[in-house]
């Protein structure tokens, strides 16, 4: 009971410090105890309503925090997955680094989506719904790409088809054939099809299915954020 008490009473200096120094831009604010709960290189798991945090500590004041699902299939990330400074998701084994939460391997195509983490009096903060990801540029209405097809839209990465094979699953792939430079026509819950000379690329990898085509197209991360798509 003393040491509940005691974290609560820390959380909620915490906060009124937080609060002191201004409200975050974007997100709420939540504390989630005492930092020094997580031993260095390993990581723990957090419960906010209905959003799940993970939380690895790098090093002894510094702290990385992702949304605990995996994004290519939303199965739960857990400490337990946390090895060797990697987080692997459970089911598809996809991998990324654990410090910065960028895609090292497996089916997954984006990187873990960051969830901000302060010490605030010695308490970790994380901020819920605050823009952490290196946003380059934003890229077109969420609601605009059509399921089980693409829409080509203009961007800092020059033309880019954005593709929603599934529901919920977006993909953004240059929008020029690797072949002869045309720009690709539509898109298939399966196929990014380019007419000039019917070449067909994969809309899970972005790698040639058929025709003259010799090289897959190239693959671009895309976050959703606010029913917006952004590159990062």
């Amino acid at each position: 009971m003393g040491i509940r008490r005691r974290e609560l009473i820390a959380g909620a200096v915490a906060l009124a410090g937080f609060l002191w120094a201004g409200p975050a831009a974007f997100g709420s604010s939540i504390s989630l105890g005492r930092f020094d709960q997580i031993k260095t290189k390993a990581a723990k798991n957090f419960t906010s309503g209905s959003t799940r945090i993970l939380v690895y500590r790098r090093t002894a004041r510094k702290f990385s925090g992702f949304i605990a699902s995996c994004p290519s299939d939303k199965t739960n990330l857990t400490a337990s997955g946390v090895r060797a400074g990697r987080i692997t998701c459970p089911t598809d084994k996809s991998v990324f680094n654990a410090s910065t939460g960028a895609r090292i391997s497996g089916p997954a195509t984006t990187g873990l989506e960051k969830v901000p983490i302060k010490i605030v009096n010695g308490v970790l903060v994380a901020t819920i719904g605050a823009v952490a990801a290196p946003i380059t540029g934003s890229l077109i209405e969420s609601s605009k790409v059509p399921v089980g097809g693409g829409v080509k839209v203009d961007s800092t990465a020059g033309v880019l088809m954005i593709v929603q094979p599934t529901r919920g699953n977006f993909a953004a792939y240059s929008a020029i054939c690797t072949h002869a430079g045309c720009e690709v026509s539509r898109a298939t819950a399966q196929a990014i099809i380019c007419t000039c000379h019917d070449s067909q690329f994969s809309t899970e990898d972005g790698k040639r299915i058929s025709g003259p085509a010799s090289g897959e197209l190239k693959n671009f991360a895309v976050v959703e954020r606010n029913g917006m798509l952004f590159l990062r």
